[in-house]
């Protein structure tokens, strides 16, 4: 009897180790699994940061633009070098299940391997024609013997083809602004923009014989109207091989729809080029814009006292120093 109880015992106490043993081992993979929550919530907690971070540094880039001449060509400068570095990167984004980027195989363009930078240099631009005024504006440039760039649309009167091809003539450089100028319509969509352009390159290639390599964003690389889509209209229109040139300077002739007076548009110019190194004006020759035109033959001799010369735009003008800058000072 005393070795059935011993071996009773023995049974019991050998139950009682495994029954330890396992539930020890189950305690342990508990707290393993409890652990594994805080030791991965840091890293997630530094990836969260880490986004915050850059959007306040985003942010910071942008109320930069604000800043000085000097500044905000750096920030444009930077802003430029990451959109080409973007620019070859294949878009997932598409409508009615077609890649935008399979969108007009032949609207591309080539752009030079180096672009420079002119010091002391202005650039005079106009946007929105072309109309009578613009040949106003080709009878001063040509008494002046300046060279300008005119960002046309398709909103011309009939003989707004023979302007265009004037403007080519006379030696001027003509690049894209807008068909339609119709905002809501033109920045819907990346595909809509495009189709857009298309339409206006066209017009433009049809009267000149002049394939375009620059454009004008309408209303500016950034604003009000294309805020949620502005970087990938950039990035699309980079990598198709066209340069945006925005400003540094303007007359202030479209920020109402009454005439800006022309001591006005004289100053805005004269005032804000003492502090720049070289500069792209922005202008209008739109068919209302005549003090526009009345205050060119001024605007012009007062850059050329403040010790500037004068040049058309084309893309082997470095774009990025005038581009993303804040449009009216």
């Amino acid at each position: 009897m005393p070795n059935l109880n011993n071996w009773i015992k023995l049974k019991r106490n050998k139950s009682l180790t495994i029954i330890f043993s396992i539930t020890a081992v189950s305690v342990i993979i508990s707290c393993v699994n409890l652990l594994k929550p805080s030791q991965v919530k840091p890293d997630i907690e530094d990836l969260l940061i880490g986004n915050i971070a850059e959007e306040e540094d985003s942010a910071k880039s942008e109320n930069n633009e604000e800043n000085s001449p000097k500044d905000n060509e750096t920030n444009a400068a930077n802003k430029m070098k990451r959109v080409q570095q973007n620019g070859s990167q294949s878009s997932e984004h598409s409508a009615g299940g077609k890649k935008y980027q399979e969108l007009y195989p032949d609207l591309y363009c080539i752009r030079p391997q180096k672009q420079v930078n002119p010091d002391k240099t202005i650039f005079l631009t106009f946007d929105d024609g072309p109309s009578d005024r613009t040949l106003e504006v080709l009878d001063i440039l040509r008494e002046k013997g300046v060279k300008a760039t005119f960002f046309v649309t398709g909103n011309c009167p009939a003989k707004g083809k023979s302007i265009m091809k004037k403007i080519v003539d006379e030696g001027h450089t003509i690049g894209v602004h807008t068909y339609t100028h119709d905002f809501k319509r033109i920045y819907a969509s990346v595909n809509a923009f495009l189709d857009d352009f298309n339409k206006i390159y066209n017009l433009i290639y049809e009267a000149t014989g002049v394939r375009p390599t620059i454009f004008r964003f309408p209303g500016g690389s950034k604003n009000g109207f294309n805020k949620g889509n502005y970087r990938e209209l950039i990035q699309e229109m980079t990598r198709r091989g066209f340069d945006y040139f925005d400003w540094n300077l303007s007359a202030g002739d479209a920020v109402s729809r009454t005439p800006t007076p022309v001591s006005r548009c004289i100053s805005n110019v004269l005032n804000a080029s003492k502090t720049c190194a070289h500069g792209v004006v922005l202008m209008h020759d739109a068919r209302p814009k005549v003090t526009t035109v009345e205050a060119l033959p001024a605007i012009i001799d007062g850059l050329a006292k403040q010790g500037f010369s004068f040049d058309k735009l084309s893309n082997n003008i470095n774009p990025a120093v005038y581009s993303l800058v804040k449009p009216y000072r």
